[in-house]
């Protein structure tokens, strides 16, 4: 009998083990990850940056990641620092993040988390941390119901996707004489189809004249439709021209209508991106792709090194992304600093207070009804010259630091 139980037990043992060993998909890459990240000898809250540093997405949270050293190493220095930070990938998959999350909460560390540019990515992740009360800074993603006013854990330091729409309804609105006609140029590319439909929309509301409504077919060397968009243009003479395409198209025709004066001083660039801080949209003398001189372009961010703020340039100055992460980092670090414990609460509390000016502007979730979003705007550009960014709207008086 006694043999015959310990049979029994010795089935029963090797039958968990092989259980436990069969790998989790949900969990088996974030268990690899995590593996000997919590055990970190060192002293001082763990700030979790999560960011996708493998799959489709790798651009964008290479270039986060670089924001976010660059900000942890300006504001804590290079010895005896006072936190961990640990970046986790999400691998752009909403799920792997959730995963990262609920694992990060279980094992009781983090106090913070950070990052997940993406909209997907961002809003389960979001979920994930009030339903696990931790602290969490959303950076890049523009989603408006990423946070609302129940919102009690997470944060949004970057603007949301209808700020742009906010900003252009302003901009037409404070022009004299009324503007009555507007134009609207975009390639065949989804994202730009959506964003020259909210554009007519716009239009629309506002009720003005859309004299110009047509899209530009893929470049291509026979020259496709772009004498007939510049005809068209100087036949209807719209007061306002959206262009809503990549650089190269954008550029093209701006130079050559501009030329021989015939697209409007308000030719506005507007950027095709899925993100609302891409690359496209930087402001970088001589950058590729970067918006041509006198061209209006829309951007969530100007460089502090020109006229909206002062301030030394860093070397994530020329991209808005890199500057988000390098914001999020110094808002986290005075966070911690201020908080007088490591709970939650009194983190998020720390959250609420937070002012601070950055790379990226200030920043402030105090200001809006729904409190944590970070009331960031978005801005008309151009290019001079000589390479230097100029604010056209808002007028740069409004926007200084203060």
């Amino acid at each position: 009998m006694n043999k015959t139980n310990i049979n029994h037990k010795f089935l029963f043992l090797l039958t968990l083990i092989l259980l436990l060993a069969i790998p989790f998909p949900a969990r088996a890459v974030e268990l690899s990850q995590v593996s000997g990240e919590l055990t970190d000898a060192a002293n001082g809250p763990l700030i979790a940056v999560i960011l996708p540093l493998s799959g489709p997405f790798v651009e964008y949270g290479e270039i986060l990641k670089k924001g976010y050293e660059q900000g942890f190493s300006d504001t804590t220095g290079t010895t005896a620092p006072q936190y961990r930070v640990k970046y986790l990938d999400s691998q752009a998959n909403p799920e792997t993040a959730r995963n990262l999350i609920n694992l990060l909460s279980s094992e009781g560390e983090v106090a913070i988390a950070t990052g997940t540019p993406l909209n997907a990515t961002a809003w389960t992740v979001s979920r994930a941390c009030e339903k696990n009360s931790l602290p969490y800074l959303i950076v890049g993603a523009d989603q408006d119901n990423l946070i609302n006013k129940k919102s009690v854990s997470t944060f949004r330091l970057t603007p949301k996707h209808s700020a742009l729409k906010q900003m252009l309804t302003r901009f037409i609105a404070a022009q004299e004489p009324d503007i009555k006609s507007m134009g609207i140029i975009y390639d065949n590319s989804i994202c730009a189809t959506k964003k020259a439909r909210k554009l007519r929309a716009l239009c629309a509301a506002k009720n003005i004249d859309l004299s110009i409504w047509k899209q530009w077919q893929t470049y291509s060397n026979n020259r496709d439709n772009f004498y007939d968009l510049l005809n068209v243009v100087k036949e209807r003479q719209p007061e306002i021209l959206f262009l809503v395409a990549n650089p190269t198209l954008t550029n093209r025709l701006w130079q050559q209508g501009h030329r021989l004066e015939i697209t409007p001083e308000a030719t506005i660039a507007i950027p095709t991106g899925t993100l609302t801080t891409t690359p496209e949209v930087a402001a970088a003398a001589g950058k590729q792709n970067s918006p041509a001189s006198r061209l209006i372009y829309a951007a969530p961010w100007v460089n502090p090194g020109n006229n909206l703020a002062d301030g030394e340039n860093v070397s994530t100055a020329d991209n808005p992304l890199a500057a988000a992460g390098s914001a999020a980092a110094a808002v986290i670090i005075n966070c911690l600093k201020k908080s007088l414990n490591l709970t939650a609460e009194e983190i998020s509390k720390s959250m609420e207070a937070t002012r601070i000016d950055t790379v990226y502007g200030t920043v402030d979730f105090t200001t809006e009804q729904s409190g944590h979003q970070n009331p960031a705007p978005w801005y008309l550009c151009r290019n001079n010259e000589n390479g230097q960014t100029e604010v056209v709207f808002p007028a740069p008086e409004k926007n200084e630091a203060k």
